[in-house]
């Protein structure tokens, strides 16, 4: 199951309309410091964990400069975790219920082990403290099982395939992949 979500291009093609939205959504906005005009701004990434026949449309993340003060405001996305190079999507499968283990996933992506120990660690210690979990967990009841999370989260969304719950489940966390402001004017994608 894992594994033919993850070589599916329809499905990495829903994604980045998805990703659209958010741009749409964020350039119809002002720029957050001055209110200027937002002009499209995308900047190159070299993704890990596509399909060969959507690497092309993955190769940008959807950004956008302020047309007055130059601050960037880039979009939430579901393709990209941030400054991770795996796409969001791999990195909430690596140890998906039923599906491909960590070897099969190191295997397909040449994904280092190190690598994902450091995934783990992130969703069992760092995401359960971050702001955007602290104000999310009363969400659910009963709560989820921080041990198994992505796991336990990809189960709690609504949807008879994969596919369904796991579009739900990265737009539930979009908003972890942009940096919010934190003395720096700048939004950092």
């Amino acid at each position: 199951m894992c594994h033919d979500v993850l070589q599916d291009p329809t499905f990495f093609r829903f994604l980045s309309q998805i990703d659209h939205e958010f741009a749409a959504e964020t350039r119809a906005g002002r720029c957050p410091d001055c209110c200027g005009p937002l002009h499209v701004s995308d900047y190159p990434r070299k993704p890990r964990g596509c399909p060969a026949s959507v690497r092309e449309e993955y190769s940008r993340r959807l950004s956008f400069t302020c047309g007055r003060c130059d601050a960037r405001a880039t979009s939430p996305s579901v393709r990209f975790a941030g400054r991770r190079v795996y796409l969001a999507v791999v990195l909430m499968l690596r140890s998906p219920p039923g599906g491909a283990s960590g070897q099969e996933l190191r295997d397909e992506f040449n994904i280092p082990a190190s690598t994902l120990k450091r995934w783990r660690t992130w969703w069992r210690r760092d995401f359960p403290s971050t702001p955007f979990w602290q104000s999310m967990r009363t969400r659910f009841m009963p709560p989820l099982a921080i041990e198994r999370l992505p796991q336990s989260a990809l189960e709690r969304f609504d949807g008879d395939a994969m596919t369904e719950r796991l579009a739900q489940a990265l737009r539930w966390i979009a908003p972890l992949s942009i940096r919010r402001r934190s003395g720096n004017p700048r939004l950092a994608a």
